[in-house]
């Protein structure tokens, strides 16, 4: 039976949701896996520091590539202003999961599909593309006949940039209604301001916009969503909603505009709008997986005798290569890397298969965070083929200053051992992005390790103490990581005493 909305939060308790958003929760997951909260948490547990959140702290950007070849920014907040929001939330849990129950309770299917959760052997809270078919059910099956209705048409509706346009003041309007908010909005001691206040401290004062990445951003929204999915749902729609993209079943045209209507008011109460270049509407039936899953699924991967050979791997991966030019969708590139992952390839196929997808990793830098897990592990690629296929990736993100794929070749490096040709390590210097500076600091500590000159260290040591005069909170990550405790700014040198570091243990430390 699918579980309702506050099923999965009630089993959440106030600990373990400090616990996931503040050890877990912190780093987004498209940055290369050196990076990690836990020790902080820990620290936090442990001795229950008092922080200072009564000044306003930046963030460190992150760019991402899309599966459209277009970057995403994340935002990697200050870890005291961070630990401050979490703490807020965890303190507060019980009064929000009241708040979620009163939204929610009385929908008769759940509209909101990804959210806060418990997951097996996890101890985040929250992964984007997590389905567990045992209690999630099949909404989009179930609302094609809805209460004796049959629908004809899907709407599909996006809000515009959701995350960035969500205002901090929004959410005191949801909890407690926009009236009230506003009279009590100077009553610092209030839940609901506290929460308002944590959420523009740790972003530079600006109460517009969550930052994306860390897991309170989607709690933060859900706040606001469901608020507008009650009031949707109370109007007689039946719809589900994945974070900010709404898919509608109704029963006629006509119906499908008071939708779109109803759904931009509805925003618009909270300072949301409707992205309109992704606002469709579609007559019903419709294939509810995407053409393009059908026709690569229809491609013959396993042969008579059980197997994946060279002749199926190379169709399949040309369909989806063609595919994925005439969607402009590099996702059904990721789909076919993840479904080729499981299966049993001859040794003919699992080399071609390892060049072909490093192939599409150079064109498609969206592709870098599955080539470890999928590619790979999956076809025993040795290491001088990493090698080569990151020396590859290198020489062409740096003709665009693609620094999240240069900082995955550094990653690659660090794990498989190797040296990339041309780290060019003035360069990275010249570039001012905090992640990469950050693994190309690694690579040079591991490389000191390895009996190169401690002197090559130096010129990241000078940038960290610039950058730290400059603009620590943007630069905290690196400037934290490389400099020693009496170079740190004050209220960062009790976590540096405590021995904490935001890299995992496996990276190295600076001997």
């Amino acid at each position: 039976m699918e579980k309702k909305y506050c099923d999965f939060l009630d089993e959440i308790s106030s600990d373990d949701l400090y616990e996931g958003l503040l050890g877990y929760g912190l780093f987004a997951n498209k940055l290369p896996p050196v990076f990690t909260a836990e020790h902080f948490y820990a620290y936090c547990k442990n001795n229950n520091p008092e922080f200072s959140t009564t000044s306003e702290h930046g963030y460190v950007l992150y760019s991402s590539m899309r599966n459209t070849n277009l970057p995403r920014l994340f935002g990697i907040p200050t870890p005291m202003m961070y630990q401050g929001l979490c703490a807020v939330l965890r303190d507060n849990w019980d009064t929000l999961k009241r708040f979620l129950h009163s939204q929610t309770d009385d929908n008769e299917y759940r509209i909101s599909r990804i959210h806060l959760r418990k997951m097996c052997d996890e101890k985040a809270l929250f992964e984007m593309n997590y389905k567990d078919w045992r209690v999630d059910g099949n909404p989009e099956t179930d609302l094609l006949i809805f209460q004796n209705r049959a629908n004809k048409f899907l709407v599909h509706a996006d809000i515009s940039t959701c995350f960035p346009s969500i205002y901090s003041h929004a959410i005191p309007w949801a909890l407690v209604g926009k009236e009230e908010a506003k009279k009590n909005r100077n009553a610092k001691d209030l839940y609901y301001n506290k929460i308002d206040t944590a959420c523009y401290h740790m972003k530079n004062g600006e109460t517009h916009g969550l930052l994306i990445g860390p897991h309170t951003s989607n709690l933060l929204s859900e706040l606001i969503l469901t608020k507008i999915d009650k009031a949707l749902y109370q109007k007689g729609y039946r719809f589900f909603r994945n974070i900010d993209d709404y898919s509608c079943y109704v029963s006629s045209n006509e119906m499908a505009q008071c939708f779109l209507r109803d759904l931009e008011e509805e925003l618009r109460a909270y300072d949301l709008a409707l992205n309109h270049k992704k606002t469709v509407i579609q007559p019903l039936p419709l294939a509810i997986t995407e053409s393009w899953v059908h026709r690569l699924n229809s491609v013959q991967l396993v042969t008579g005798y059980g197997k994946t050979s060279y002749e199926e791997i190379n169709t399949y991966l040309d369909t989806a290569i063609a595919i994925a030019n005439e969607t402009s969708n590099a996702a059904v590139l990721k789909y076919a890397i993840k479904r080729l992952a499981s299966m049993n390839l001859t040794p003919n196929a699992k080399k071609y298969g390892a060049k072909r997808i490093m192939h599409l990793a150079v064109v498609y830098p969206y592709l870098l965070q599955l080539m470890e897990e999928y590619v790979f592990h999956v076809y025993g690629v040795d290491s001088a083929s990493i090698k080569s296929f990151s020396d590859a990736v290198y020489q062409e993100a740096k003709k665009v200053n693609n620094y999240e794929a240069i900082s995955f070749c550094v990653y690659y490096s660090l794990k498989y051992r190797f040296q990339l040709n041309e780290l060019d390590c003035e360069w990275v210097i010249q570039r001012n992005d905090c992640v990469l500076l950050v693994m190309t600091w690694l690579y040079y500590l591991a490389a000191n390790h390895g009996k190169r000159k401690a002197s090559d260290l130096k010129p990241l040591r000078d940038e960290a103490i610039r950058l730290r005069d400059l603009d620590m909170d943007r630069y905290w990550l690196f400037c934290y990581e490389v400099m020693a405790c009496g170079n740190l700014p004050s209220d960062w040198q009790p976590l540096k005493k405590a021995g904490i570091s935001f890299i995992k243990n496996s990276f190295g430390e600076d001997t």
